[in-house]
């Protein structure tokens, strides 16, 4: 077989493929995303309303506006922060936040404490002390492990007094 006849041949192919996947797409497709012989119609798959959705970033401000919903209205009270000094983030993120802040993975144990920056920040340096000596700090904060090195390590620092004493909501 020549060239030309190959490429005669496979020309013939292509067109009959073509064709019966036109013919196909005629049988299964919805109308309006083909053209009158069966071929698409790109704008059919392009978007027709384009959102645009803001990037929220973390600033220094939201950091700030936690401390002070930390001050005025205490560990878990996240609706009430959110409502008043963070609107723009879900309650979940000021957990998370606060947890950061804080320097523990669980902040269970400071549920309904109001705190204020300089007590954060002193709790902070603890949990990373406790960390640091049990190996349990990670990613920037302290978990627990199973042996409840953490645990048996605040028990500790509870009875001999070096916890903060905080005011309950």
């Amino acid at each position: 077989m020549t060239a030309a006849v190959a490429s005669s041949v496979a020309t013939e192919f292509d067109a009959e493929r073509v064709a019966w996947a036109n013919k196909m797409r005629l049988a299964v497709s919805p109308a309006e995303c083909l053209d009158a012989e069966g071929g698409l119609v790109q704008d059919f798959f392009k978007p027709k309303k384009v959102v645009f959705v803001e990037a929220k970033v973390w600033a220094n401000e939201d950091t700030e506006n936690l401390y002070k919903g930390l001050e005025k209205y205490g560990i878990g009270q996240w609706s009430a922060m959110r409502h008043e000094l963070l609107p723009k983030w879900e309650q979940l993120k000021l957990k998370v936040k606060a947890s950061r802040l804080l320097g523990a993975q669980s902040i269970a144990r400071y549920t309904g404490m109001k705190m204020t920056r300089s007590e954060v920040d002193a709790e902070y340096k603890i949990n990373k002390e406790i960390g640091d000596r049990t190996g349990c700090w990670k990613a920037g904060v302290l978990v627990e492990n199973d042996e409840g090195s953490v645990a048996l390590a605040l028990a500790e620092l509870e009875k001999e007094g070096q916890s903060n004493k905080r005011q309950k909501l």
